[in-house]
């Protein structure tokens, strides 16, 4: 295996909790052709200070200091102005890098040529609970990815490798448009120009905290996943008007906008759509696409609230495919069939299901 520069882009706010190990979890990789791009985005507490006091010992590390709190997007691409590196791989400063990482990542990277970006499953874990960790799983191969990126990211923004080309050669950048789903928009941007895959093992742990985007920001990523949408919709020749991306927003979700036997036809019609533009396009696996529709074909029948009579629905599509369920889905199913459970709200819902 070759030794190219690796650069680690790593933008800080406010993380004098945590900045200390994720930052030695870098410097400490069995890989050490690496610099670290630190950027300190105006924080308030003690960030800064312990980035410089690491940077005075190691001179792989280099830390830049925002004369304004820029946020993380225009951070993001100042940042990878700044990367030397052939490969920019990024790093949450919240977050623990597994020693292999890097060097399991460049390896792919050198291995595979036809590949831009590469991540990793990862492990989450929560501060108050440092000895429970849970594996989080996402499609390994580029093919199977780009079915899974039709609804929602299936690369961990804080474990993947990225080469810089991707940003110098195919113009990508993180775009504003995209707050708070950024990574998702990029990725979902990069499947029509480049390969992309993920690493079998977990190389990273992934902090779990009431301050993360996903826990403050749920309904603005939620309105700004609708313009993710539309870049597959732009892609794959389907409607951009606002009643189609409904429609996908619920199929993606597997909560159907409007609780009638109408709308989850329509929501129907849309999977099949998707079925024949690939057989037609050959965008993805196949056989993936059809297995991950005929689940959300299950669970937006579990979560219509149109009772048990929409047992009779599910089983007519040729969506329903039941040896792709699990005896705790139709457990689900019919619970949430049963009671009529409104998604995440009912008290029913919470002691069940969460």
């Amino acid at each position: 295996m070759n030794t190219p520069l690796v650069s680690v882009l790593m933008p800080c706010y406010n993380v004098e909790q945590y900045v200390r190990e994720s930052l030695y979890s870098i410097l400490n990789q069995t890989y050490s052709n690496l610099e670290v791009i630190a950027i300190n985005d105006c924080s308030s507490d003690s960030t800064g200070e312990i980035l410089h006091s690491i940077a005075q010992t190691d001179n792989r590390v280099k830390v830049v200091d925002n004369e304004q709190n820029l946020k993380l997007i225009k951070t993001l691409n100042k940042g990878i102005s700044l990367c030397n590196g052939a490969y920019i791989a990024r790093m949450d400063a919240d977050d623990i890098s597994l020693p292999t990482r890097i060097e399991k990542e460049v390896c792919f990277l050198e291995q595979h040529t036809d590949h831009d970006i590469v991540s990793s499953l990862f492990l989450a874990f929560r501060s108050e609970n440092l000895n429970k960790k849970s594996l989080h799983q996402s499609p390994l191969l580029d093919l199977e990815l780009r079915a899974y990126m039709l609804f929602k990211s299936g690369i961990c923004h804080p474990a993947v490798m990225i080469r810089k080309r991707v940003f110098t050669e195919l113009g990508l950048s993180f775009e504003r448009e995209y707050l708070h789903v950024e990574d998702y928009a990029l990725w979902s941007e990069a499947i029509y120009k480049t390969k992309i895959a993920n690493i079998g093992e977990p190389l990273l742990l992934y902090r779990i905290h009431k301050q993360q985007v996903s826990s403050l920001y749920e309904d603005i990523q939620t309105e700004n996943k609708k313009k993710v949408f539309k870049i597959h919709c732009s892609q794959l020749g389907l409607p951009l008007d606002d009643e189609f991306l409904d429609i996908y927003t619920s199929v993606a979700e597997a909560v159907p906008l409007l609780s009638s036997f109408k709308y989850l036809d329509k929501c129907e019609e849309f999977m099949l759509r998707l079925i024949e533009i690939n057989r037609n396009k050959h965008f993805c696996d196949a056989s993936y696409l059809e297995r991950m529709l005929s689940i959300h074909w299950l669970r937006l029948c579990a979560n219509s609230r149109l009772g048990l009579k929409v047992l009779k629905r599910l089983q007519a599509s040729i969506l329903y495919k039941e040896e792709n369920y699990t005896s705790r889905d139709f457990a689900i199913l019919y619970t949430k069939c049963t009671f009529k459970l409104k998604y995440k709200k009912s008290l029913i819902y919470k002691l069940v299901f969460r």
